[in-house]
């Protein structure tokens, strides 16, 4: 998989997060008589090259709360979780996160997203809902020197891949707009940086109001190259097909979007394929014809 490698900048400060914070030790307290050693963990900037169609733009930088509104890290020792910490967009400090740990050689995971993620074990890493949304990742080990430093940086890649739909002028009839894609799943081994299986995910998008559809999906790909089906079906007020077509060997990857763009009410009308667009990091662009497809 590609690295994007998000820059940190280190906060110089120390500071306990209080009702924010859920820490699990082995035996629920924490006693400083243990030789506990208090850490901060940094995540305060978002830094990426942008390029689109392969030529390179100007450096970009964004604050974590313009890419995610959920941080979680999880600490494990031999497979057991033994500190999870978890911040919301809403905490002042949203970014910086601290806790009296233990030294030792941990597994570190840590999740950036748009929507609450759950870390169940490094390699099952997933929504709390259903839906996924965009979320970066990081994935190593934190051992014991780094924790008696006392501050540690954390840079994250996107995890997601996403794939986007927009038509042209839809019927009026049209009221709501349906992705199936099959091959991708929900579930992240960070590990890995891939997602966890495959399987057949469906969002359903109200149109009501819109004059062309324009939606689109996150997910976890199996493979750093993968091809997946997506059926696309637009839907009248009574749950009727207004029209439906499946788009085999779509190209995905992690880190890129995937956007199909053109005439989907009408018949063997051309349609211009992106995988990515100015928002993500790379950009390669493909021509079709809807009746080839």
């Amino acid at each position: 998989m590609k690295k994007n490698l998000i820059g940190i900048a280190m906060c110089c400060a120390m500071m306990v997060l209080s009702a924010c914070e859920n820490q699990i030790t082995g035996d629920g307290t924490i006693n400083k008589e243990e030789g506990l050693q208090e850490v901060t963990f940094s995540v305060v900037e978002f830094e990426q090259t942008l390029t689109q169609m392969g030529v390179k733009s100007a450096d970009t930088r964004a604050s974590l709360a313009d890419n995610a509104a959920y941080l979680k890290l999880a600490l494990f020792l031999d497979g057991v979780k033994k500190y999870e910490l978890s911040q919301t967009s809403e905490d002042e400090n949203f970014g910086t996160l601290s806790a009296l740990l233990v030294p030792e050689d941990y597994t570190m995971v840590v999740i950036a997203s748009k929507v609450e993620m759950e870390i169940e074990a490094p390699t099952n890493v997933h929504p709390v809902g259903e839906k996924l949304n965009d979320s970066f990742y990081y994935y190593g080990v934190l051992s014991k020197e780094e924790i008696k430093t006392g501050t540690v940086a954390v840079g994250l890649d996107r995890a997601v891949a996403r794939f986007v739909i927009q038509t042209d002028a839809k019927p009026s009839e049209v009221a709501s707009f349906t992705l199936e894609i099959s091959g991708a799943t929900t579930s992240l081994n960070a590990e890995t940086g891939l997602g966890v299986g495959s399987t057949t995910l469906t969002s359903t998008f109200d149109q009501t109001g819109r004059s062309i559809v324009y939606c689109g999906m996150y997910v976890f790909l199996p493979s750093a190259d993968a091809m997946v089906t997506v059926t696309a079906t637009a839907y009248d007020a009574n749950n009727n097909v207004v029209k439906t077509h499946t788009f085999n060997g779509v190209q995905m990857k992690p880190g890129y979007s995937t956007q199909y763009s053109g005439n989907f009410f009408q018949v063997n009308a051309s349609w211009s394929i992106t995988i990515n667009d100015v928002d993500w990091p790379e950009a390669i662009n493909v021509s079709y014809d809807l009746s080839t497809l």
